[in-house]
C-alpha cells in the first residue's frame, strides 16, 4: 500500500510539472473559490435569533447605516397620491345609443296607431301606455295630428338635439343643464310653438345622463401608485450606533424588517448572494489577470508570485470581513497596497488597491467606504517602496491614518453628521492606517518566505556585520572582507548614480566573495606577506582554484538560505572573464602558441542584471587601481576606463541591461570615488633625528603626550 501511495504521489508531481495549463487553471479555481467564499461568507454569526413578538433580551444596535423602508409614511404617501387623482369621465355610447332609440320608439308608435282606425280618445291612451317615457297629452296631441312630412321633420329635429346635447355629456348632476340647452335649442328652429314644445319634451324624457367617472382607468392609476410605492416605499435612515430594538422591547413587524436588514436571520448565505458574489468574483479576478497578460507577462510565469498575490489579497479581505461589523471605515485595504508595492510594485498595487476597494464596497454597500479604503490605499502606495524600512511604514500608517480622516471628514460634511459620530469614524480610520502599516510589517516576513521575494527587510538583515556568515568571512578571510566593503562602497554610489537597487548590491558586495572562506590562503589578500602556494602549483591549477570560488559561493549562500538575487550576483560577479595573471605565467612556462586563452576564464554565467553588472565592475575596478603602484588621477582614470572598455570588448555586459549613458555615468562615478580613496598623501617626515640624544631608543608614553 506504501509503496502504491509513493507510486501515485510520484506520478502526480510528474504530471503536475508536465502540463502548466493544468497548475494556472487550478490556482485560478482556488483563488476564486476562496475568494466567492470570504465575500459570502459569514464569519461572525449572530448571537441570537429575534422573534416577532416576544421581549429582546439584549440591546440591538445598528452596525452600519442603514435605510429601512417606513410603513407608515410609505401609507400616508400612497394615500395622498390616491386623493390627488383627478377625477376623469367617460361618455358610455350604450346610453347614449338607450336615449335615442327610446325617442325614435315614440315616433314609430305615433306612426303605427296613425294607421290604425279609432277614435281620438283611444289613440291617445294607446299612445300613452306603449311609449317608453311619460310625455304631456299635449305633446301626444301636437305628434298624433302632424303629417307624415311634419312628423318626420319633429323626429329630425328632435334627434338631431338630443344628439347634440348628449355629445356633450350629460352627468346626474348636470341634468337640470342639459334640459335647459335642449329647451334653448328648441326655441331657436322656426317652427310653430307647438312643434318646439313638443320637441323640447321629447328630447328631455329621453336624456338619460350618459357620462360617467372613469374608474377604470382612476383604478389603474391607484394600482400603479402602489405597486411603485410597494418596491420603492419610503425609506428613513438608521445612523450607526442608534438603538434599534432597546432591551425588553417587544419586537413588532417593523422592528423585524429592519434586523432582517442588519443580518440578524442570515447565518449562512442564501444561494442567490452565492451565485453573485461567485459572478462577481469571476469579473474581478478576470480584470486582474488580464491586467497582469497586458503589463506584467513575465509575473505569470512566476508561479509563487502568482499565489502570493492571490494570498495576499485573500488575507486582507479575510481580515476586512472580520472587522467590517464594527465599522466600514476599519478595512485595511492599506495592508495589501503596503505588501503588494514591496514585493511587487506601485502599479500594480494601485491596480489591485481598486479592486479590493470594489470588493469592501460589495460587503458594505457604502460608496464611502469603497472611497476611503482606496485613498488609503493609495497614500500607502506613494509612501513605500521595495527600498522601504520598517520605519517608512510606520510613517506610511500615520500618512494613511490621516488620508483616512480627511476622507471620513469630507463625506461627514456631506452627510451633515453629528460631531460625536465624526469623531468615532475619524478614530476608525485613524486606527485603520495604523493597523495596515502594523499587520503589514508582522505578515511581510512570512510572505517572504513563502515566495522568495527579496525585500529591503531581507537585505538590511544580511548587511547587518553581526549576521553569522560575516562574521565567519571576516574571521577566515579578512583581507577577502575588508576588499569586500571597499567594493560594496564603491558599487552602491554606483547603483545610485545609476538609479539601480543600490540596497541589493550592497549587501550583494559584501557576500560575493563568500567562496574564498573554502581556500582562503590562495588568495593574495588573506595572505598577509606570507608565502604564496600558487608558486608551487601549475597555472591552469591555480586558474581551477581562484575561479571555483564563485561556484562554492554560490553553494555556500544556497545552503544558508540567502535570496536567489544574493546567490546570482555571487555566481555572475566575474561573468566569464579570464584569469589574466595565471594567463599571463602559462605562456611564460608554455609559449602563447600552446595556451588557449579560454581555459583560465571563470565558469560564469555572465551578469544578468544591471545589479550583477555593477558588481562586477566596481569589484574588477577596485582590484585594478589598488594594484596601482602611484595611484594619480590620470591614472586611475585611464585604468578604470580600460577595465571597463575590455569587460564591454570582452562581451561581458552583453546579457544584462546597462545602456552606453549609464555606463559612462559608471566610469565617471568610479573615477570620482576612487580618486578620493587613494588621493596623493603628504609624507611624513622621519623626526626621531631631532629627538634630544638622551630620548634616542626611548619608548615613548602616554603621559609625555
Amino acid at each position: 500500500m506504501k509503496r502504491w501511495l509513493q507510486k501515485q504521489i510520484r506520478a502526480f508531481k510528474l504530471s503536475w510539472e508536465k502540463y502548466p495549463a493544468a497548475r494556472y487553471g487550478t490556482y485560478f479555481a482556488v483563488t476564486f473559490a476562496l475568494l466567492t467564499f470570504v465575500l459570502s461568507a459569514n464569519f461572525i454569526p449572530n448571537p441570537f435569533r429575534p422573534e416577532l413578538g416576544k421581549q429582546s433580551p439584549i440591546e440591538i444596535q445598528a452596525q452600519n447605516n442603514i435605510d429601512v423602508a417606513d410603513k407608515a409614511a410609505t401609507e400616508e404617501t400612497i394615500q395622498k397620491k390616491e386623493y390627488s387623482i383627478p377625477l376623469t369621465y367617460i361618455i358610455d355610447p350604450r346610453k347614449t345609443q338607450q336615449s335615442l332609440e327610446e325617442l325614435h320608439q315614440v315616433f314609430d308608435n305615433v306612426r303605427s296607431i296613425q294607421g290604425q282606425r279609432m277614435s281620438g280618445d283611444r289613440r291617445l291612451v294607446v299612445l300613452r301606455k306603449t311609449i317608453p317615457f311619460p310625455i304631456s297629452e299635449r305633446t301626444m296631441l301636437t305628434l298624433l295630428n302632424a303629417s307624415p312630412r311634419t312628423l318626420n321633420l319633429l323626429q329630425t329635429q328632435s334627434d338631431y338635439i338630443l344628439k347634440k346635447v348628449l355629445k356633450q355629456g350629460v352627468r346626474d348632476n348636470s341634468v337640470p343643464e342639459a334640459r335647459i340647452d335642449i329647451e334653448r335649442l328648441a326655441k331657436t328652429l322656426p317652427w310653430p310653438e307647438e312643434n318646439a314644445d313638443a320637441i323640447t319634451e321629447l328630447a328631455q324624457e329621453a336624456l338619460t345622463p350618459n357620462e360617467s367617472p372613469d374608474w377604470a382607468s382612476i383604478d389603474k392609476q391607484r394600482a400603479q401608485i402602489e405597486k411603485h410605492y410597494r418596491e420603492e416605499p419610503i425609506t428613513r435612515r438608521i445612523e450607526k450606533g442608534s438603538v434599534v430594538v432597546a432591551k425588553g422591547e417587544t419586537i413588532t413587524e417593523e422592528k423585524m424588517d429592519i434586523l432582517k436588514k442588519l443580518g440578524y436571520f442570515s447565518s449562512s448565505p442564501t444561494n442567490s448572494t452565492v451565485f453573485s458574489m461567485a459572478i462577481l468574483s469571476f469579473l474581478l479576478l478576470g480584470l486582474s489577470i488580464f491586467f497582469l497578460i497586458q503589463h506584467y507577462p513575465e509575473l505569470l510565469k512566476k508561479e509563487k508570485h502568482l499565489i502570493l498575490l492571490a494570498v495576499i489579497l485573500i488575507i486582507t479581505l479575510m481580515i476586512a470581513k472580520l472587522l467590517i461589523p464594527v465599522s466600514g471605515y476599519l478595512a485595511p485595504v492599506a495592508i495589501a497596497s503596503i505588501l503588494i508595492a514591496i514585493l511587487f510594485d506601485g502599479r500594480l498595487s494601485l491596480f489591485e488597491t481598486a479592486l479590493l476597494s470594489l470588493m469592501i464596497g460589495l460587503l458594505t454597500n457604502e460608496i464611502r467606504d469603497v472611497v476611503v479604503a482606496f485613498v488609503g490605499g493609495s497614500v500607502a502606495i506613494f509612501t513605500v517602496s521595495r527600498d522601504s524600512n520598517r520605519f517608512h511604514l510606520t510613517g506610511a500608517g500615520f500618512l494613511v491614518a490621516i488620508g483616512n480622516i480627511v476622507t471620513i471628514a469630507c463625506f461627514s460634511m456631506l452627510g451633515e453628521q453629528s460631531l460625536a459620530q465624526f469623531g468615532y469614524d475619524a478614530l476608525i480610520g485613524g486606527v485603520n492606517g495604523l493597523l495596515s502599516a502594523w499587520l503589514a510589517i508582522g505578515i511581510l516576513p512570512s510572505l517572504e518566505q513563502l515566495s522568495g521575494v527579496t525585500t529591503s527587510f531581507r537585505l538590511m538583515e544580511l548587511a547587518d556585520p553581526n549576521a553569522p556568515i560575516l562574521k565567519q568571512f571576516l574571521v577566515e578571510c579578512p583581507g577577502s572582507y575588508h576588499h569586500s566593503i571597499l567594493v560594496a562602497n564603491l558599487a552602491e554610489n554606483a547603483a545610485l548614480a545609476v538609479k539601480a537597487n543600490a540596497l541589493l548590491v550592497r549587501v550583494g558586495a559584501y557576500y560575493h566573495d563568500i567562496g574564498k572562506m573554502r581556500r582562503p590562503y590562495f588568495f593574495i589578500e588573506n595572505q598577509m606577506g606570507g608565502e604564496n602556494p600558487h608558486d608551487k602549483l601549475n597555472p591552469t591549477l591555480s586558474t581551477l582554484i581562484v575561479t571555483a570560488h564563485t561556484k562554492d559561493g554560490y553553494e555556500m549562500a544556497k545552503a544558508h538560505k540567502l535570496p536567489k538575487e544574493i546567490q546570482d550576483i555571487i555566481s555572475q560577479h566575474h561573468g566569464t572573464r579570464p584569469v589574466n595573471y595565471f594567463y599571463h605565467q602559462a605562456i611564460l612556462k608554455e609559449g602563447a602558441d600552446r595556451v588557449n586563452r579560454d581555459d583560465f576564464r571563470h565558469e560564469g554565467p555572465k551578469p544578468q542584471s544591471r545589479e550583477a553588472a555593477i558588481l562586477m565592475l566596481s569589484d574588477v575596478v577596485e582590484a585594478a587601481t589598488r594594484s596601482l603602484a602611484k595611484p594619480t588621477p590620470s591614472k586611475i582614470e585611464q585604468t578604470v576606463r580600460e577595465v571597463i572598455r575590455g569587460a564591454q570588448l570582452d562581451g561581458q555586459l552583453d546579457e544584462c541591461e546597462l545602456s552606453f549613458k549609464e555606463l559612462n555615468i559608471l566610469i565617471a562615478t568610479y573615477i570620482r570615488l576612487l580618486t578620493g580613496m587613494y588621493h596623493h598623501r603628504i609624507e611624513y617626515p622621519d623626526m626621531t633625528k631631532f629627538e634630544p640624544k638622551e630620548h634616542k631608543g626611548q619608548v615613548l608614553r602616554i603621559g609625555n603626550l
